[in-house]
């Protein structure tokens, strides 16, 4: 049965962020929620430790985008190209060395959900508008041709007048930024993100956002003070989420196992191998005969020639 799969391809050219989180809320908000899977194939040019610490991942996260975690991607050790897929799985995720680029050829398998499954999502959405995409001299000019003549507005009770300016205002707001939906998160936060926490990095998005549109040296300290402060935050309520699991399951070798090889998150292993040790033995085997077989038959005889010399 056919299936409908939205997938985004995005390339970010490496260099300062700037705008570039507005125009991905831009971009991401065009896609209404339908219950159809999404997949988001995107190089931003960042390394693991500068695209945790950015605002990227939150605000994907807030349309319901996950990461899939995958090997090293680049010949240097980097994952720079990364997989977010939203009501789909990835399966057997592998790199693959080229010769011709400093990236990997990345593959991997989807798992889609059934048709019964999409019809009825479950997830939830809310409705949103983005008014970063209108500025005031357009929202001005549709309202001014869209209302009445002034003379038909004089004319109009205090009630009637609202309505129909309101009525003008809701049609260009309409007209220029349209509602989209937003998904709501469907996965559970991580259990060590206390409520303090969550308020430190609203302040810290807060503080980014600030600094972006100023640029000024002062938004900036503060920006990266509540940056080292709030990675401080969470390291410690990792550590202490993590330590007080270890100790509870001291008595209990099989569950301490499970919580440490999450923690380590091992890569996937390639991909196995159709070929067998056999294999192997009866290519060298093979190899080495057709050697042999070379020598043989490019041998040429040897003549022996015997002189003679007599001496009276």
């Amino acid at each position: 049965m056919p299936t409908k799969l939205l997938i985004i391809v995005i390339y970010r050219h490496p260099g300062s962020l700037d705008h570039f989180i507005d125009e991905l809320d831009i971009l991401l908000s065009q896609f209404p929620i339908e219950g159809n899977p999404l997949i988001l194939l995107a190089d931003f040019n960042l390394p693991s430790d500068k695209l945790h610490s950015s605002c990227i991942l939150p605000l994907l996260t807030e349309f319901d985008l996950t990461l899939n975690h995958s090997p090293p991607t680049h010949k240097v050790g980097n994952v720079l190209d990364l997989i977010f897929t939203r009501t789909t799985t990835t399966l057997n995720i592998s790199t693959t060395p080229l010769h011709l680029s400093d990236h990997h050829f990345l593959s991997f398998s989807l798992s889609l959900p059934s048709l019964s499954m999409r019809s009825s999502p479950t997830c939830s959405s809310s409705l949103r508008r983005n008014l970063h995409s209108i500025t005031p001299s357009s929202l001005t000019s549709t309202i001014l041709s869209t209302l009445p003549h002034p003379d038909s507005l004089s004319s109009l009770s205090f009630d009637s007048f609202t309505n129909t300016f309101i009525s003008t205002l809701s049609s260009s707001m309409n007209l220029l930024c349209p509602l989209s939906s937003r998904p709501a998160k469907s996965s559970p936060p991580a259990p060590w993100l206390k409520e303090t926490l969550h308020c430190h990095g609203r302040e810290l998005r807060t503080a980014e956002r600030q600094w972006r549109k100023s640029h000024v040296d002062s938004d900036l300290s503060s920006y990266k003070s509540l940056l080292s402060k709030f990675s401080v935050e969470v390291t410690s309520a990792k550590s202490s989420y993590y330590r007080e699991k270890f100790e509870s399951s001291s008595s209990d070798p099989r569950k301490r196992f499970t919580i440490f090889s999450s923690l380590l998150n091992p890569p996937p292993s390639p991909p196995s191998s159709s070929l067998t040790p056999e294999d192997f033995i009866t290519f060298f085997e093979e190899k080495v005969a057709a050697i042999r077989q070379s020598y043989s038959s490019n041998q040429c005889p040897l003549s022996l020639t015997t002189s003679h010399s007599y001496h009276d």
